[in-house]
């Protein structure tokens, strides 16, 4: 899979919430993910399944002025 055009390998079976722990990302705040280019709800996030050939895309927000 890519993500932010970045090759990633995914195990089988894993789940959008998996991934992003194995990131380090689980518990960040302000993240926003689509799989290919559709925006997936966080409520689904750890039943939404990854696919190898998927383009992941994450998105953080962050504030400023």
């Amino acid at each position: 899979m890519f993500v932010n055009n970045r090759e990633e390998s995914i195990g089988e079976n894993a789940t959008i919430q998996d991934f992003l722990k194995s990131q380090g990302l689980s518990t960040k705040r302000g993240i926003a993910i689509a799989v290919n280019n559709f925006v997936i709800a966080k409520a689904t996030w750890g039943e939404t399944q990854l696919k190898e050939k998927d383009k992941i895309t994450i998105i953080q927000a962050t504030q400023g002025g």
